[in-house]
């Protein structure tokens, strides 16, 4: 790693929409922040089960990736998406995974809804809080 290397770096974590980027080698520990600015749609975290606000009538919650990875719509063994679009949903139902190399990691929906669509495409890369499910109430 040469200190040359950072503006490259820097610009890679910007166009991949990471807030922070820690880098730890033999000889050196680089810590990269961000500001990230907010989406125009309302971005609910996936990765927790918390109670989240019912949008207004007619708005949908657009469910963020909880970190970087392929998002899957159904588990790697099995053929049948985990939801599909107008699919009731209950808190805490798995919407999809993602996979971070061997790791499946689950996207959980943070409140009751319906499916009003999935943003994400399969197996598609994304980043921290990148679009993956809308829900509508």
């Amino acid at each position: 790693m040469k200190i040359s290397d950072i503006p490259q770096i820097a610009a890679w974590i910007s166009e991949a929409g990471i807030a922070t980027y820690e880098l730890i080698g033999p000889d050196y520990r680089i810590c990269l922040r961000r500001s990230v600015k907010a989406r125009s749609k309302r971005v609910v975290s996936a990765g927790s089960v918390r109670d989240a606000a019912v949008p207004a009538k007619g708005q949908s919650d657009v469910i963020g990736s909880p970190g970087v990875g392929l998002f899957l719509h159904a588990h790697p063994v099995q053929e049948t998406a985990l939801v599909e679009p107008n699919e009731p949903v209950a808190t805490g139902q798995l919407l999809g995974l993602l996979q971070v190399g061997p790791i499946l990691l689950p996207v959980v929906s943070p409140r009751d809804g319906i499916v009003a669509s999935i943003v994400a495409p399969d197996c598609s890369l994304v980043g921290y809080g990148d679009p993956l499910v809308a829900l509508k109430p």
